[in-house]
């Protein structure tokens, strides 16, 4: 099982757009995939059904000793479940050292670990402290939605550096990518930071597509579904995730022997 986080040190850049579409688009290449939501605002379950955003889940399972294993939701897509953050009191009114909310964090990515998902997709809170670090402590690898824009590429190396004392501190997490998000095109300013992030680093940090600012992403993400389900035709947009995924694939070290399949074979469409 691989473990993949999607934390900012900003918030507003499109972590939870980024984590919805990102696990739609693994599952959907057949990856057993599970959406879990920690961040205590629930991004991702206010957009799902009343009873859904009624039951509990993360934070409940962090500080209500709930089973965790029971609290996982299917959704219509077989390979993609939803752990959504849970009853807000029990974020709220929770209490504890961080190294116990760390200790109990770390248990229910280990109970989930036991479910057999291929991959756990973290929607975090702002910031990487807190719950984000309880949660980068137990994940092997981050991808980091950072806003095309100038004053949010200067927080790039305050992850960096988190990122680093993370591993110098003994933790496996490594950074899968950086995802710029809210690419404007034609505008002068978001193509300097696009420069300017391609100069200063290797060129692996940064993923080849970028997320557009756009009106089918912006509707997306206030409604928490994945860009391919907001219509009846998924908008050309989704196809930005499709590829991106299969670009993770490779970075996650994602194990295609244990996937069932070989992906360097090739049925022929024709004998």
């Amino acid at each position: 099982m691989v473990t993949l986080a999607i934390a900012s040190q900003k918030g507003g850049v499109g972590k939870t757009t980024v984590s919805v579409n990102l696990a739609y688009a693994m599952a959907r290449r057949g990856w057993h995939t599970l959406l879990l939501d920690s961040d205590p605002q629930g991004s991702v379950g206010l957009s799902l059904s009343r009873k859904a955003q009624e039951r509990f889940g993360f934070y409940d399972a962090v500080y209500s000793n709930h089973d965790v294993e029971r609290l996982v939701q299917p959704t219509r897509l077989p390979e993609l479940k939803i752990l959504t953050s849970g009853q807000n009191l029990s974020f709220f009114e929770g209490s504890g050292s961080p190294e116990q909310e760390a200790g109990k964090v770390a248990d229910v990515f280990g109970n989930l670990e036991r479910r057999g998902f291929d991959l756990i997709v973290a929607d975090t809170p702002a910031g990487m402290a807190g719950f984000t670090g309880h949660i980068l402590k137990c994940s092997d690898f981050v991808v980091v939605p950072q806003q095309a824009e100038p004053l949010g590429a200067r927080s790039i190396p305050y992850v960096l550096t988190a990122l680093r004392h993370l591993r110098d501190s003994g933790h496996q997490v490594k950074l899968a990518g950086i995802l710029l998000t809210m690419m404007q095109q034609g505008s002068e300013a978001c193509e300097a930071v696009v420069s300017e992030l391609r100069d200063l680093l290797p060129a692996e940090f940064l993923f080849r597509d970028m997320v557009p600012r756009d009106v089918d992403f912006l509707e997306a993400s206030a409604r928490g579904v994945p860009l391919g389900l907001l219509r009846d035709i998924a908008p050309s947009g989704a196809l930005i995730f499709d590829k991106l995924a299969a670009e993770l694939e490779t970075r996650v070290k994602l194990r295609t022997e244990d996937h069932g399949y070989d992906r360097k074979t090739h049925t022929p469409l024709m004998d």
